[in-house]
């Protein structure tokens, strides 16, 4: 789907890495992210790459929508000089600092584009913005002085957490914080949001199944990812919480048998939730299921379930579809 990253700039870049040495990013198993508590340079070891950070960067790129929206929550846009991969709008409150900030392309950049910009740390939600359709090995881009983060959520299978969980977007949010040296940002962002998940949490629960894609055997929300995140964090239940995985397949005969409560539709633009919910209203085995005779959905926009500062809408939203529902 992507374009293949430029190479033109091999030589050069090369003789930088020859300059420059170092040695390549490590790769054990081990948390994705456990910051150091120190006064001094911040150092991460972040999805299993360590990560040193000497001063405040001031010409930070993004490469994926949630990383970008993290740092304008932070109020780091004057820091940006660049950013990527749009998945949805901007959350209006953010739209005025975004549009200050310089496009470099409507997915990933090249690398060459991107050692064009001169940034001194590169920022992203999914570990595929540094491979070979991305922006190449983060471990040269370090070697170039250059800083780089991945979200946890996003991090290598092995790496990230077993069970992802708000906790581990805040803790992104305050490494975030700290690399930027903005650390009180952060711990107002956190109270608010708790505050907000906690009131919509305080709603009556109830059974929910969580459609991310496909119509011959749905894919849902199961155990471990972003989607079991919010459902958890609602205080919802996830009826394919017994599958492996952030998402899994199964079948439109074992969603009949579960009976959920309440339907999530993920709008994307590769797949509308209008068009789910007209599936779901013609399918002879799904229209009488009762959820979608009362039309119980929540649409929630996909890049509302990658983790970030929108989950907390999710939450709400959620909360929201499942009100006067009882467990």
């Amino acid at each position: 789907m992507r374009f293949p990253v430029s190479w033109r700039v091999a030589a050069p870049l090369s003789v930088l890495l020859a300059l420059l040495g170092g040695c390549a990013a490590s790769g054990d198993d081990k948390p994705a992210t456990t910051p150091s508590v120190t006064d001094g340079p911040v150092t991460l070891t972040n999805c299993g790459t360590p990560v040193t950070i000497a001063k405040p960067p001031a010409r930070a790129v993004t490469m994926n929508q949630p990383a970008t929206e993290i740092m304008l929550a932070l109020g780091l846009q004057d820091r940006m000089i660049g950013t990527a991969y749009l998945d949805d709008r901007v959350l209006p409150e953010y739209a005025a600092a975004y549009a200050k900030v310089p496009v470099l392309a409507e997915e990933y950049p090249s690398k060459e584009k991107l050692l064009e910009t001169e940034p001194d740390f590169v920022y992203a939600s999914f570990a595929g913005a540094f491979g070979d359709e991305g922006v190449g090995d983060r471990a040269e881009w370090q070697k170039l002085g250059v800083g780089t983060y991945v979200s946890t959520a996003g991090c290598p299978k092995g790496v990230r957490p077993a069970k992802l969980t708000m906790d581990d977007v805040f803790a992104e949010i305050r490494d975030i914080a700290a690399v930027f040296g903005v650390r009180e940002r952060a711990e107002a962002l956190i109270a608010d949001q708790r505050a907000r998940i906690a009131k919509a949490a305080s709603a009556k629960g109830g059974k929910v199944l969580w459609w991310d894609d496909g119509s011959d055997a749905p894919s849902v929300g199961a155990c471990c990812g972003s989607p079991a995140m919010i459902m958890s964090a609602a205080g919802v239940t996830n009826v394919f919480a017994d599958l492996d995985g952030s998402w899994a397949d199964t079948s439109w005969e074992t969603v009949v048998e579960r009976n959920p409560d309440v339907i999530v539709l993920i709008d994307a633009s590769w797949n509308r939730a209008a068009d789910k919910r007209a599936f779901l209203e013609k399918n002879p085995t799904l229209k009488d299921l009762p959820a979608v005779k009362d039309k119980r959905y929540v649409i929630l926009d996909f890049s509302s379930t990658s983790a970030g500062v929108r989950n907390v809408l999710a939450v709400e939203a959620l909360a929201r579809g499942l009100g006067g529902v009882s467990s």
